[in-house]
């Protein structure tokens, strides 16, 4: 992607992706009831749909940011002059190619590393559901109406995701990308719908050595090692974590210690801990720093190996 035109069509097809991806969420989560895994058939049809249009146009918009415009157009037109295919493009006649060149053109040059060979067999049962929906049907069976709905939340977050927040997004957090392109109506319909959940539950817990109950949206999707919520995008950089006297854990008792230097608080507020939910009031000593529970150790001192003169 090296000049204007290219940057613009790059533009164009990702945030038409975002558009047909933001269509199939707000309809799932608004007619949807996500506590039973039953799903109506229009409804399946209808995300079903927007979820393939919408990696469809990233896979094009992939392309184009890595490799220019010229590998998503038919052969016919690759040879024109940059400027015959933007005049092309602005009267609505470049063709490009099918999308099963496009997605083999992804695999064989492994763009997205981590898209292993069961997700591109996912990608091609969409694109099938996808083809007969629009060129003539497709019958979904009766077993489909109740396994289909977390196919397709599977689909969105383990493979729809990764192929959007590649290179130019990578650094970007799965709900931090949505909360960013849903806005914050959708994106708090979203936290709350319960396939979105499950499946948020699992990522957390493949990608972290411990997952947490998170205090903003009470799902067990705060993962310990990044600070951060796979679920609702909530992130602690502001909190400060301790040790559990209760259960044991690690970093595991959140408090707000931005406050807590405040002469009408004493150093003292309330700690919760994200993994067994005991509370306790955190003590963090003016001297040394060190904070500790002062419910479960009322009777320790500070730090003798700081040289703190509290005891």
């Amino acid at each position: 992607m090296t000049t204007d035109f290219e940057k613009e069509v790059y533009k164009m097809l990702y945030n038409n992706s975002i558009v047909f991806l933001k269509d199939g969420i707000e309809r799932l989560v608004n007619k949807d009831d996500g506590e039973v895994d039953f799903i109506e058939h229009d409804l399946l049809t209808l995300t079903c749909t927007s979820f393939q249009i919408s990696i469809e146009l990233a896979i094009k918009a992939l392309i184009v940011e890595r490799t220019g415009i010229r590998n998503i157009i038919q052969e016919n037109h690759r040879s024109l002059s940059d400027a015959s295919i933007e005049e092309l493009f602005k009267k609505n006649q470049l063709k490009t190619l099918d999308f099963e060149v496009q997605k083999n053109f992804i695999r064989k040059r492994k763009f997205i590393d981590d898209l292993t060979k069961d997700d591109f067999k996912t990608i091609d049962e969409f694109q099938i559901y996808r083809n007969r929906i629009v060129h003539f049907t497709y019958k979904f069976e009766n077993g489909d109406l109740y396994d289909m709905k977390y196919d397709m939340v599977y689909y969105l977050i383990y493979i729809v995701f990764k192929i959007l927040l590649s290179h130019k997004h990578q650094d970007e957090k799965p709900s931090e990308f949505l909360q960013y392109s849903l806005g914050g109506e959708l994106h708090a319909k979203l936290i709350r719908y319960q396939p979105y959940i499950a499946a948020m539950k699992k990522l957390a817990a493949q990608n972290s050595l411990k997952v947490f109950n998170c205090i903003v949206c009470n799902n067990r999707t705060f993962s310990q090692d990044e600070d951060y919520c796979y679920c609702c995008n909530f992130i602690s950089d502001v909190f400060t974590f301790i040790d559990c006297d209760y259960c044991n854990g690690k970093r595991s008792v959140i408090y707000d210690n931005l406050n807590i230097g405040n002469p009408n608080n004493f150093n003292e507020t309330r700690g919760l801990c994200l993994n067994c939910d005991n509370d306790g009031i955190i003590y963090e000593c003016p001297e040394c720093g060190i904070a500790r529970n002062i419910e479960t150790r009322f009777h320790e001192g500070c730090s003798k190996e700081k040289g703190c003169i509290n005891k």
